[in-house]
């Protein structure tokens, strides 16, 4: 469809979403990168106009997610991928690490310290789960927000 001045529309291209915002990045598997991670998070999110509390409660989940793959793993190198498509943000944080084990919820007595990382993401996200990255090369472990 020809419109003024000579230019022409031209349909998106099929399985391309034009809204699509993505940003992955990767940092050292230490303590120190866990406010890198959740900084970046909340700032990429506010650049693509992102609401402050959508942007908080991402920042948050990454910090959780993070925190889980610096401490529960035998990772070197830890990544995030943030994308924004269809009214939904999706986080996920790949590890390296090479266990037994699967990332799950649990149930900490009133008492322990530690373990409610999870809980927090089932309160805060729409959904979330662990896929792993293939044999031996660690998990993935995804979240959804929606604004």
């Amino acid at each position: 469809m020809a419109l003024s001045q000579g230019t022409m529309t031209l349909p998106s291209p099929v399985g391309v979403c034009p809204d699509l915002r993505q940003e992955t990045f990767e940092l050292p598997a230490q303590a120190v990168s866990v406010a890198e991670a959740r900084n970046r998070a909340f700032e990429r999110l506010r650049q693509w106009g992102m609401s402050v509390d959508v942007c908080h409660t991402a920042r948050l989940v990454v910090s959780e997610l993070f925190t889980n793959a610096v401490l529960h793993t035998d990772s070197d190198r830890i990544g995030c991928l943030l994308y924004v498509a269809d009214n939904q943000i999706r986080i996920e944080v790949r590890d390296q690490g090479s266990y037994a084990s699967t990332p799950m919820l649990l149930f900490p007595g009133a008492e322990e310290e530690r373990g409610r990382g999870l809980q927090l993401i089932e309160t805060l996200t729409q959904a979330w789960g662990v896929e792993s990255a293939g044999r031996g090369l660690g998990h993935i472990v995804w979240a959804v927000i929606r604004p």
